[in-house]
Formats: structure tokens, sequence, C-alpha cells
């Protein structure tokens, strides 16, 4: 009849805990469903890079992806998160353990006058579960949950940072190009005003100093040539880093001349409001803080009662073929309760601590909305000031252009000096250089922009 009861409680005991254990599994399916959800979108489906018109450019940011060490550590720091998260998940069960020994002894023929041999064997499974009747681990879950959450965002953070940064150093690469060859242009310009100079002075229709000025122009224009291709190459290697591949076949293909990518000339007046929350660290935020807020009930949980219940069940005896029998089996159930009710200043000082990290966590969510508000702010401002002065500056030049040929048409004449020459070439080096620069500063606060968004946006027509 024992060996029924026990065998009975076990069985209860057992489908109870597969009840529990169906349940948790269904909570955690629903949840896994949500986690595949936001795993599907890691690898961002916003192109907005693509507006460039850029194939190569389209082609370094999926290479990046793939292959940045900094955005490998982040899918770690996903896992990682995970693990803890199911390390924690892991105190919602039992914990199971076995145990066995044998134990060959003989008595002493001096002492006891009994000269045998025993074996002694033991086997028994033990069981230790603490019910979460207060929910600290349930809090607990829920707080690892939430960093998962976040290192999700992080990485998404992370691929937002990359895609920026790869970008604008791609602009920069062919802003250099670009600059390099307003630089060899206007290097061959200069070399025919030179040899302009010198017939002139050969044939006693100019002086000295004509020649001399327009050699040390034509020599400064040659002296900022490797300057910048220094600068080339410095924004190649920083590419070669960025997607992960330090190779000669990818700085062969960069180090090819080609013009800025196409400006969008988008024009953008405003943003939705609404936006603002697809940024990654304002969501990571949002993640963290809800995690601090789960980790402070998880404290004050631990001011209650703990409840546990421990058992054991096997067998032992001294002969093996006798091992099974019922007389042999030993059993025990333990319901337990464990209440700290004092500890010093522990729990109230861990729960204080609990607090203050939420309430920091409070804080860095608001500083984190502020400076993404600061960010989109200035990013706005700075690119549609940056289409005025592009328009500004293509009509400066244009109008350099036209003061240059003048002057040489005059100077060839003989009905002005080489002085008003001089100073149009500068004007026209100095302004192709700045139109250049504005064509590239357009590019890259729209990229600012969209990095400040946390991607690409549909605009309402």
């Amino acid at each position: 009849m024992t060996t029924v009861f026990v065998l009975r409680l076990f069985r209860i005991f057992f489908l109870c805990l597969s009840c529990c254990y169906v349940s948790e599994i269904a909570a955690q399916t629903d949840t896994t469903a949500r986690l595949v959800n936001l795993q599907q979108q890691l690898p961002s489906n916003d192109t907005w890079w693509q507006l460039f018109g850029d194939k190569m450019l389209d082609s370094l940011i999926p290479q990046a992806i793939n292959n940045n060490y900094n955005l490998l550590n982040a899918i770690k720091n996903i896992e990682l998160a995970k693990a803890r998260m199911r390390i924690q998940q892991s105190t919602w069960y039992p914990e199971l353990s076995f145990s066995s020994s044998y134990t060959p002894e003989k008595n002493s023929l001096g002492i006891e006058h009994i000269n045998e041999r025993n074996y002694i064997g033991q086997a028994a499974l033990n069981m230790s579960w603490e019910i979460d009747v207060f929910g600290s681990i349930r809090k607990n879950v829920k707080s690892q949950r939430e960093y998962y959450y976040a290192s999700q965002e992080d990485y998404r953070g992370v691929m937002v940072s990359l895609i920026a940064q790869l970008a604008s150093t791609y602009i920069n690469l062919r802003t250099y190009q670009t600059q390099l060859e307003v630089a060899r242009q206007n290097l061959a310009s200069q070399k025919q005003i030179v040899d302009l100079t010198t017939t002139r002075f050969n044939t006693g229709l100019a002086s000295r100093l004509d020649v001399s000025q327009a050699q040390s122009l034509y020599l400064q224009t040659q002296a900022a040539i490797p300057g910048i291709e220094a600068a080339i190459y410095s924004q190649i290697n920083s590419l070669c880093v960025l997607t992960g591949e330090y190779s000669d076949s990818l700085k062969r293909q960069l180090f090819r001349i080609r013009p800025l990518p196409t400006n969008a000339n988008i024009r953008v007046a405003g943003i939705p409001a609404e936006l603002i929350r697809r940024r990654p660290d304002i969501r990571s935020a949002e993640r963290t803080m809800d995690a601090l807020a789960a980790a402070v009930g998880a404290s004050r949980s631990d001011w209650y009662p703990k409840f546990y219940l421990t058992g054991s069940f096997g067998f032992g005896s001294d002969k093996f073929e006798h091992f099974f029998r019922k007389e042999n089996m030993d059993w025990q159930i333990s319901p337990a309760i464990k209440w700290t009710f004092f500890s010093g200043r522990r729990l109230v000082e861990t729960t204080r601590t609990a607090q203050l990290q939420l309430e920091e966590g409070i804080n860095d969510y608001n500083n984190t909305v502020l400076s993404a508000l600061q960010e989109i702010d200035d990013a706005l401002m700075s690119y549609n000031k940056s289409q005025q002065q592009l328009q500004a500056d293509r009509e400066a030049y244009q109008q350099a252009q036209e003061t240059l040929s003048l002057a040489v048409e005059l100077y060839r004449q003989g009905l002005s000096d080489y002085q008003n020459v001089l100073n149009s070439q500068r004007d026209v080096f100095n302004y192709q250089n700045a139109l250049v620069t504005a064509e590239s500063n357009t590019l890259l606060y729209l990229i600012q922009l969209y990095k400040a968004l946390g991607g690409g946006w549909e605009e309402n027509n």
C-alpha cells in the first residue's frame, strides 16, 4: 500500500509539473514568435542609399553588413542576451539530480569479532523546486527578456551607424577624387597661361614678373595634389576596414576615379514626429527602462516568503539482487518556506539600488529623446541650407569661369595686365573646389538626416 501511495503522489506531482511546463512552453512559444519577427527585421530592408544611384556604393553596403566586425560583435551580444534570458527562464523548472553510491566494506575482526564483508548500494532521484508565488522569478525573466529586446535594437543602431559611416566615407572618397580632377584640370589650364606669358615675355610684350607669377600659381596647384592623393588613400583604407575586407582587388576598384553620386535634391520641409520612435537608440532605451522596472519588482518580491518543494525517491540495499524490493525503497516529499525578514539593510539597499537604476534609466531615455530631436533638427536645417549654398556656389563658379575667359582674352590682346588673369585663375580654382565641397556637404547632410531618423522614410506627395 505504501508503495502504491508513493507512486500515486509522484504521479500527481509530475502531472502538475507537466501542466506548468506546457503553460510555460506556450508562453515561450508566443515570445519566440515575436522574437522571430524581430529577427526578420535585423537585416534592414530599408535601402535609402540606393537613392544616390551609385552601384559601387550599393555593393559595398551589403558587404559591410555581412563582414563588419563591430556588427558581428553586436550579433554576439544578441546571443549573449538570449543565453542570459534562458538561464533566468530555467529557474521556472525544478532541479532534478541523480545520485548513487556503491560502498564495499569489511568489519574489523579485532573490534566486532565478526569477519564479514558488506556491499552497500544506494541510488536516488532528488528534486528541488521553487514555487514562484510572489512573482520574483517571473519579473527577473521579464527583465532579461527586455534586455534581449534591447540588444536587438542595439544591433539595429550599429547597423544604421555603420551604413551612414560607410556612405559618408564613400562620399568623402569621391569628393577627394573630384577635387583631384579639379586640380589637374586647373593645372592644365594654368600651364597654358604659363606658356602664354613665357611667349609674350620672349617677344617683349610681358615682364618677367608675369612669368614668375604664372609659374608660382602653377606650382601651388601642383603642390596641392599629393595631399589630395594621400586623403584618397586614407578614405580607401577606411572603406576596407568598414567592409571587413582589406584586399587589393577592392582597393583597385575604389582607386578608379568616379564622380560624386547624384544629388537627389530632396526638399525636406518637415519630418513626421512619430518617425523619431524608429530610432534604435530610443527603442533600446525604452526596453532598458522596462527591464529596470521589472528588476525593481523582482527586488521587492524578495521581501516576501519563498516557497520550495523538495523530494527524493530511491532504493538502497547491501545485496544487488534485492535492490529494487519495496522494503528497500525510500522517499521524501518536503514542502518548505523561507522568509528572510531581517538581513541588516541588504533587502532595503537592494530595492533602493534597483529603484535608483530605474530612475537613471528614465533620465537616459529622456536625454536620448532630446538628443534625437536635436540631431534631426540640426540635420534637417543643415541639409536645407546646403541646398541654397549649392545653388549660390554653382552660380559663383559659372561667373568666375566667364571672368577668366574675358581676362585671358584681354591679356592676350594686350588690353589688360596679368594681375586680372592671376586673380581670375585663383577664383576659378577656389570656386570650383567650393562647388565640389558644397555638393559633397549636401550628400553628407542627407546621410546625417537618414542616420538621425534611424533610416529612410517615405514622403507623402
